[in-house]
């Protein structure tokens, strides 16, 4: 049977290499487009979770759902950041603080969100300080420096070295501080742009008046993989401390993962109904192929081949073209993938040196990245729909009668 399905094939070279051809194809596009989102997207998780969490993120209870600066927050953070790095002591830990307020100028006041760091430890994780447009980034002793977003200094009508004036709540009233700006930061997102201010740990805690809190403490895995087993040691080495609540990222960014997991299952939906398309096609082909081929079935079934044999010999050649066009439609797909996590594609003469998704800013030079799971997957698919679009032929062929089929020309 199976000889006789690979010399029907061959015999029928024309409409088996349209077949493979049409499999081979949207097979290589599937795997080429679901490769490309996920470079996508790990490049947009990479980067919020880099400039808005961790890995593992150490916050105070209650932080998540409502991040109050002065209600939730990590006390004594030095100590607690300490015994995060003990649980890995090749990772990166940061501190952060995250507040809002109102910063003023001497012309204008905008609403901004201040987000305070460790200078030198942020430049560990995050790239910032490679997206200075003027000025310089922050010192680690610079208590009274401040970097503003490119546009928020624009509303402010302030430059280098001007002085600006941050008002919030601060422990038991409103507080003020003078500020003088360093620098000025592009980060690609023109919302982030427009309101973003950071400065140092040692600034924001003074300004709360909270020596020694931090809103967040992050750790930073090479291995994303690892996060799971991370977060249960971070888990255990803060079990005696009270008020503290410790996240894994895809709970710290919720929004953001949400976003990706939606993202990626519209696109899967996308590259069913292109796989569905494939299939009609195949499905077209091969019913083609029957009804050209009527008289050579009848001749079969009158020496003596039974109607199911007839069917398994059509199925067999669907699942040998399943087999062959798949294959080519993997090695396709992963040489287009290869070149892409290698080169990517490079989008910066239409859209700029960055793009916004979901407010993170990400690179427009994207990349692939390999998604074994999902091209195994769509190879299997991909045989499946092959074997599926035969079994329509299959019973029409095994209906029929010998007589009139061989009087069919």
């Amino acid at each position: 049977m199976l000889r006789l399905a690979v010399r029907n094939l061959l015999r029928n070279w024309i409409l088996s290499g349209i077949c493979c051809g049409a499999v081979a194809l949207v097979l290589t596009f599937v795997i080429m487009g679901n490769n490309m989102n996920h470079g996508s997207y790990l490049a947009m998780l990479d980067k919020g979770i880099s400039t808005t969490a961790g890995h593992v993120v150490v916050q105070g209870e209650g932080w998540h759902d409502d991040p109050d600066p002065l209600e939730h927050q990590v006390e004594d953070a030095d100590a607690v950041a300490a015994i995060v790095q003990e649980t890995h002591p090749k990772a990166a830990v940061l501190q952060r603080i995250f507040l809002g307020g109102l910063l003023t100028s001497a012309t204008n006041s905008v609403a901004v969100a201040v987000t305070a760091i460790r200078p030198d430890d942020e430049r560990k994780v995050t790239d910032l300080h490679e997206n200075i447009s003027e000025g310089a980034w922050l010192e680690a002793d610079d208590e009274r420096g401040i970097v503003l977003g490119f546009e928020l200094a624009k509303k402010l009508e302030v430059g280098i070295g001007k002085k600006v004036v941050l008002m919030g709540q601060g422990k038991e009233e409103v507080a003020s501080r003078l500020f003088r700006v360093r620098g000025l930061v592009r980060t690609g997102a023109a919302q982030a742009d427009g309101f973003l201010a950071i400065t140092t740990v040692a600034g924001a805690q003074d300004f709360l008046g909270q020596p020694g809190a931090a809103s967040q403490i992050s750790l930073h895995l090479k291995d994303p993989d690892a996060t799971d087993a991370a977060l249960a040691s971070v888990k255990q080495a803060l079990s005696d401390r009270q008020g503290l609540e410790i996240l894994d990222w895809k709970e710290a960014v919720d929004d953001l993962y949400e976003f990706t997991q939606v993202d990626r299952a519209t696109n899967n939906k996308i590259m069913v109904i292109i796989g569905l398309i494939g299939a009609l096609v195949i499905l077209n082909i091969i019913l083609m192929s029957v009804m050209e081929r009527m008289r050579e079935f009848g001749v079969m079934l009158a020496i003596g081949m039974t109607p199911g044999q007839l069917r398994r010999l059509i199925l067999t050649e669907g699942l040998l073209l399943g087999l062959v066009s798949s294959l080519l439609g993997l090695v396709g797909g992963s040489l287009i993938t290869l070149y892409l996590v290698n080169y990517g594609i490079d989008y910066s003469e239409m859209m700029g040196d960055t793009m916004e998704m979901s407010g993170v800013a990400i690179s427009t030079h994207l990349y692939g990245a390999w998604d074994t799971g999902h091209m195994a997957a769509s190879t299997i698919i991909a045989v499946f729909l092959s074997v599926a679009a035969t079994i329509y032929p299959a019973w029409k062929a095994g209906k029929l009668q010998p007589v009139e089929a061989m009087r069919h020309v």
